[in-house]
């Protein structure tokens, strides 16, 4: 059997070769440190601001919800509780702060880049480790596939990157050594799966996958880990649930339901979104479907042989391919295509990019890499050398394009627009002057009375915003008897107040950047 300079199925893997690496995971993990630079400069998002309110309500009050007009409100639009309570005692420990809220996410950064580089290494070897931490920094062209800027909001994918990639590492451990551990990786991956339920079925297909293969080879120690670790998962976040339940009795409100959710995110048929998914794919994820494929072909090529000489690797292997196949196939056939929906499939596919260039390159060799492309100019013609080129003329564009994001969006990114907007109404508004604005990161902020819209005029929002369907707002402003009136990004790009300004109920009497202050026309 030809095995490629990427496969290691000859080799004996314990838990000390491990932690062998644990000085260079140690490393990496200090990477994570950049996030803690200028934590506060960015804009809060939409997203964050809903989670980054009930935090600081459960904090604050001991309450599990947001406030409306003053008043104690349900819950909505945040994040799971086990991203919300983190940032809620990250709130007690540090006080109510933007950094303070978003340091969980830079540290879940750390776990995540160390986990990366044992896995990579566990499956490869130390230059892939490396390798997959270059490729993780050096070539998201996007800010939202970048980890670096991704983990400095608060966001629910960092934290469930660790949780998923926990129970990855407890499932080599149940194949490696004792088939107890199964019992963490169920752990781990249930509560993975309960931080951000998107991840489900694509995490179930990473099981069933190897499941699949484990049961044609007859591998039955493999097969009752995987349906242990499966079974039990499923058990732990229907355990985390209840005790969500238990833990917030008598401190929530029951949340309004919301129709119509998962066609505006997971089940979008329109033309117009499955174009700009698949625009989107062949912008920033042409490396990931590349490495998928050549991952895939080594695998068939192999015939699964390696099942027998590294079972726990070929399992690993198996899990990584079907969560990343998984993700991309949805994203390009059901998906809304916004470009944040991807970042989990080029997170967990930059493993098998740098696999990828490791064997084009003959394990990062320049020499040889360029002598392999020069045979091209000689009229030696081969698959590999054509990779050669695409891989040297698209990687420094790559690396280029992702240099000057981070330049806009990590090295010259200060916006306190929004503390400055709260900071003006707290001098100038009256203490019981009713604000009326939909930009959640100001809610985190305001120490005035606010209201907003019910959480369920944002499907009707999204369907206008990211489906380009013609859809009637039926929301009244002025409902609320507000004082002001503040339209940020959000609320500017869906034209939510354009109406009742037009009909000149307020007058701009303010702004500060995309934040525009109105005061009511009495």
């Amino acid at each position: 059997m030809n095995v490629s300079i990427t496969e290691k199925t000859a080799e004996t893997h314990t838990v000390p070769q491990i932690r062998r690496v644990g000085w260079e995971a140690l490393l990496v993990v200090l990477l994570a440190g950049l996030g803690l630079w200028n934590l506060a400069g960015p804009g809060m998002w939409w997203d964050e601001g809903w989670t980054l309110s009930v935090a600081r309500t459960w904090a604050e009050r001991g309450f599990y919800g947001r406030l409306l007009d003053g008043q104690l409100a349900p819950p909505g639009l945040e994040a799971a509780i086990t991203v919300t309570g983190p940032v809620a005692l990250s709130f007690r420990l540090f006080g109510i702060g933007v950094w303070q809220g978003r340091l969980v996410g830079v540290a879940a950064l750390a776990f995540v880049l160390g986990l990366m580089y044992i896995l990579a290494h566990r499956l490869y070897n130390r230059r892939i480790a490396i390798g997959t931490v270059a490729v993780l920094f050096l070539t998201p062209m996007h800010p939202q596939l970048h980890p670096l800027l991704m983990a400095r909001q608060v966001l629910a994918e960092t934290p469930m990157f660790v949780y998923l990639l926990l129970g990855y590492l407890f499932l080599l451990f149940a194949l490696e050594r004792h088939r107890g551990w199964v019992v963490l990786a169920a752990l781990c991956w249930g509560i993975g799966i309960a931080t951000k339920v998107q991840a489900l079925p694509f995490w179930a297909v990473s099981l069933l996958l190897p499941l699949g293969v484990a049961l044609l080879q007859r591998q039955w120690r493999v097969v009752g880990v995987l349906a242990a670790g499966a079974v039990g998962a499923f058990g732990i976040a229907q355990l985390v649930a209840l005790l969500k339940g238990l833990l917030l009795a008598g401190h929530t409100f029951a949340p309004a339901p919301l129709v119509g959710l998962y066609d505006v995110t997971a089940v979008v048929l329109t033309s117009f979104n499955r174009l700009v998914a698949l625009r989107m794919i062949l912008l920033l994820a042409l490396p990931t479907v590349f490495a998928l494929l050549y991952a895939v072909w080594r695998v068939w090529r192999a015939r699964f042989t390696e099942y027998c000489a590294d079972p726990a690797g070929a399992v690993l292997r198996l899990a990584l391919l079907g969560l990343v196949g998984s993700w991309l196939l949805w994203y390009a056939l059901l998906s809304v295509g916004v470009p944040r929906y991807l970042y989990p499939a080029t997170f967990f596919g930059s493993i098998f990019v740098a696999a990828m260039l490791h064997d084009l390159t003959d394990g990062f060799q320049l020499g040889a890499t360029l002598g392999r492309a020069g045979a091209v100019l000689r009229g030696r013609f081969s698959w590999r050398a054509l990779g050669i080129w695409c891989m040297l003329l698209a990687l420094p564009l790559m690396i280029l394009i992702t240099g000057f994001t981070l330049n806009r969006y990590y090295f010259n990114n200060t916006n306190t627009s929004a503390q400055q907007t709260v900071a003006w109404l707290e001098t100038t508004a009256l203490p019981n002057a009713r604000i009326e604005t939909y930009e959640s990161e100001l809610h985190f902020l305001l120490n005035h009375p606010y209201h907003y819209p019910p959480d369920q005029l944002h499907i009707d929002l999204n369907h206008r915003s990211l489906m380009h369907e013609q859809v009637t707002i039926d929301y009244d402003p002025l409902a609320a008897d507000p004082d002001y009136l503040i339209v940020g990004q959000f609320a500017r790009e869906n034209q939510l107040y354009a109406p009742v300004i037009a009909a000149g109920a307020f007058r701009s009497v303010q702004q500060f950047g995309d934040y525009t202050i109105y005061a009511r026309v009495r």
